[in-house]
């Protein structure tokens, strides 16, 4: 069985606290999502999933030939808790006192992209059938650069199908979302079977550098676009400002890779560890858990939504949240179930490690 990396854990465990922040500002207390941390929250955890789920989902045999994933597995462990959750929340929402941006109804479920917020398992399940279907191909490149352009020619064909795709089709399949995170998948894919070029590459001083320079450099350009017009007018933006936000998530992942992978099991990370393997219970479970807090909204206002205050709002509440969600995860552990159906809890067989990774 494939050993398990400590600061992946730590990492899915840093970027699930995030999740459940940028939750606690956007739906418990509503109607500050123009602030900076919620701006800089949305577009930093969920590339990280993606990128240590294609770390994980590339496996190799003996003679160095990419094993293609099943997809069994990863069907019941995303997809299934995926309906089963959305539908209980579609029920619970009315009762909850939260507002939400996302259409919490079943019609949010079928024809919206974002799914009542569930896309994410929708969206990786989708990523590893493109995967698989490339494998044979992948298969036929050993070079790192031909393995690239095979993965860069099948994004700017999704990027394509996404123009000319029915408006009810990509709302069925979010596939808009499984063509931004697609790139940030694909690349820890390669990293995974070019794990030496990739360590010594991500651990010189002067990649780690220009990775950090150049993310800031996007990061405000992703979140704040029109600050950039002309560039950012005409139909061409949307393409550019996708390519900006992919660039981003490829670096995201170097420099968060390199200031973590000296972090090993202590006191201080074990934490972190133990939430990033329970992170997909956590990301399935944690809506029945946020609470109005609207009340809080003027004070945070007159704060001016400044980044510390609002961060440590957001992350004292979010634990709250978290520790909640833990205790009902350990409850619904001793029945298999339950915790296969509602938590994609399913114990990986030996020497088959899930393709999840959350």
């Amino acid at each position: 069985m494939r050993q398990r990396l400590p600061y992946f854990d730590i990492l899915k465990g840093i970027a699930i606290s995030t999740v459940v922040m940028g939750h606690v500002l956007t739906m418990c207390v509503r109607e500050i999502d123009r602030a900076a941390l919620f701006k800089f929250i949305g577009e930093i955890h969920m590339p990280l999933f993606f990128f240590i789920s294609g770390w994980f989902t590339m496996r190799t045999d003996g003679e160095g030939h990419i094993v293609c994933p099943g997809l069994t597995r990863p069907f019941f462990q995303l997809l299934v808790p995926m309906v089963v959750m959305s539908s209980l929340w579609i029920w619970y929402f009315p009762h909850s006192g939260l507002q939400s941006p996302l259409d919490s109804t079943p019609g949010g479920l079928w024809h919206d992209e974002w799914k009542n917020g569930y896309w994410f398992t929708l969206t990786l399940l989708e990523i590893i059938l493109i995967y698989r279907l490339i494998v044979p191909v992948l298969n036929r490149c050993r070079g790192l650069w031909a393995s690239a352009a095979v993965c860069l020619a099948v994004w700017a064909t999704a990027v394509t199908l996404t123009m000319v795709l029915p408006a009810d089709f990509l709302g069925l399949t979010s596939f808009r979302l499984t063509v931004l995170f697609f790139p940030v998948f694909a690349a820890g894919a390669l990293a995974s079977r070019h794990k030496e070029t990739f360590g010594r590459f991500s651990s010189k001083g002067t990649t780690v550098t220009i990775a950090m320079i150049a993310g800031a450099l996007l990061l405000y350009f992703i979140c704040w676009p029109w600050e950039f017009a002309p560039l950012t007018d005409g139909p061409a933006w949307q393409v550019i400002v996708l390519v900006a936000r992919n660039v981003f998530h490829i670096l995201l992942a170097i420099t968060a890779i390199a200031v973590a992978r000296n972090w090993t099991d202590t006191a201080v990370t074990r934490p972190w560890q133990y939430m990033g393997r329970k992170s997909l219970a956590i990301y399935l479970m944690h809506y029945f858990f946020l609470f109005p807090m609207g009340i809080c909204r003027d004070t945070l206002v007159s704060l001016g939504m400044g980044f510390t205050p609002l961060f440590v709002f957001a992350a004292v509440c979010a634990a709250c949240i978290i520790a909640v969600t833990l205790m009902v995860e350990y409850i619904l552990s001793k029945s298999p179930f339950l915790s296969a159906v509602l938590t994609g809890n399913i114990p990986a067989r030996r020497g088959k490690p899930s393709a999840a990774a959350v």
